[in-house]
């Protein structure tokens, strides 16, 4: 069983048209990956869809819905337009299932995709391995790190007639993701759904009148698929807590870059720090708007949102920290006057009881992991969310319950890393110094095939 469960509608994703290939033939879900969450499809309930944020599930779920026939060129999508510039706002870190699943929404090949994010001629900043070990600050400043643990380790089979390298060597392990900036994604979405008929507002609606005003038939259906919880009219509790992070993008010092890091494996350093385990990323990166960086790196913390903590000297801590990790795994810091970001963002309201109103479907909440910045799975969980969420709507079966079912384990997962950072931190740190390889165990080693490009992975490799 997969941390991503899918709905058995008919056929399984990716066999539609679209899928890794482009044509649909070899499908990135197996059907033995496949959950059966619904009942027996039946006519679409609505009329028309209009749908509030323009995210990566946003824009996965309008697409999908575009390309079918029963709400071609009824689709509206309301948001503020992409505003591009060099600073890190979002994430960097598409996983290899989420690329999956955006180009299936769209209807062309992962590579098409990811081509046409990165820019043609760019390579592209792939991840294949994840390492994670202790990085300590010593008191002359320099840093230094525990030998480095693969999250998974595990000895590939190769097939015979496997594709190899041009030296002859086995290929390399699946991709488990791609250091591309998630506004970059987006602006590029944009561009590839640009032929489907989706009806674009650039402005956010306030209300669920202002949506129902805005919708191109009599019994559309409202998504509310941003960050406003309060949009279609829901009262949910205010967060518990608050994420902290701090990134910037890296260019390599001329000795390149320093063990832990290295070629196509994401590295992350784990710092204890008052009571509390900030998590470090680096990533390889590519991004148009900095084309010299090649690395990208990520501090993040979580803290009770009624906790008497200074954001601004906990932002300034990180950011040390993230510059200091950086100098000793080989790394510069690139203008990070114009490029880093640092963020302040609460967690996934608290819902309790409260269920979305007839006629509404908010997305963002059943598809939200609960933390953003935190464990790098955001993009994942959108992309995810909003093609089950358009299938289980083509259906007519609840896109609310298919989605929370679909992502439960995944979800499940990142709870339980964000608890062993923010509440076991002292017997985490522990744990890692006396057996990196329990340490390293579950939660961590099963969400590999969660990023994983799992149509790459049966067709070249076998357990």
């Amino acid at each position: 069983m997969t941390l991503i469960d899918t709905a058995a509608f008919q056929a399984p994703l990716g066999a539609e048209g679209g899928g890794r290939d482009g044509g649909g033939n070899a499908p990135f879900l197996r059907p033995r990956d496949l959950m059966a969450l619904v009942c027996q499809p039946r006519p679409p309930d609505h009329d028309s869809v209009v749908v509030a944020g323009n995210g990566i599930g946003a824009l996965t779920f309008a697409a999908r819905l575009a390309r079918s026939p029963e709400y071609a060129g009824k689709v509206v999508v309301a948001a503020p337009p992409i505003s591009e510039t060099r600073r890190l706002i979002s994430g960097v870190s598409l996983r290899g299932r989420a690329a999956d699943f955006i180009g299936d929404a769209i209807g062309i090949g992962t590579q098409e995709l990811l081509a046409s994010v990165c820019g043609a001629g760019r390579p592209l900043p792939t991840v294949h391995r994840r390492s994670s070990s202790l990085a300590q600050r010593n008191a002359d400043g320099s840093w230094q790190f525990a030998p480095a643990r693969p999250w998974r380790e595990r000895r590939w089979r190769i097939r015979p007639g496997a594709q190899r390298g041009a030296t002859g060597e086995p290929a390399l392990p699946p991709a488990l993701a791609y250091g591309l900036r998630n506004s970059q994604i987006v602006a590029t979405i944009w561009d590839l759904v640009s032929g489907l008929g989706i009806q674009r507002i650039e402005e956010m609606p306030r209300s669920a009148a202002e949506m129902r005003a805005m919708a191109p038939g009599s019994r559309p259906l409202l998504v509310n698929a941003s960050s406003d919880a309060r949009l279609l009219g829901a009262a949910p509790k205010q967060p518990a807590q608050m994420i902290l992070a701090s990134q910037v993008p890296f260019l390599e010092q001329p000795v390149g870059a320093v063990h832990p890091l290295q070629p196509g494996t994401a590295y992350a350093p784990l710092v204890r720090r008052q009571g509390a385990i900030d998590v470090g990323y680096f990533t390889p990166f590519a991004d148009p708007l900095s084309p010299n960086a090649s690395w990208y790196g990520l501090v993040t913390r979580v803290l009770p949102s009624d906790s008497s903590f200074d954001p601004y000297r906990e932002l300034e801590a990180m950011t040390e920290a993230l510059f200091g990790i950086g100098e000793a795994l080989g790394l510069t810091p690139d203008d990070p006057a114009n490029t880093l970001g640092c963020a302040l963002v609460p967690s996934a309201p608290d819902w309790g009881s409260i269920r979305a109103a007839p006629g509404t479907l908010e997305l963002r909440r059943a598809y939200f992991g609960g933390a953003p910045g935190f464990y790098m799975d955001g993009m994942l969980s959108a992309a995810a969310g909003g093609l089950l969420a358009a299938r289980a709507v083509l259906s007519g079966t609840d896109p609310d319950l298919v989605v929370r079912r679909a992502l439960r384990r995944l979800h499940w997962q990142i709870l339980l890393r964000r608890l062993e950072a923010t509440r076991v931190p002292l017997l985490s740190d522990r744990l890692a110094q006396v057996n990196r390889a329990l340490a390293m165990a579950f939660p961590h080693r099963s969400v590999r095939r969660a990023w994983s490009e799992a149509a790459e992975a049966d067709r070249i490799m076998a357990p």
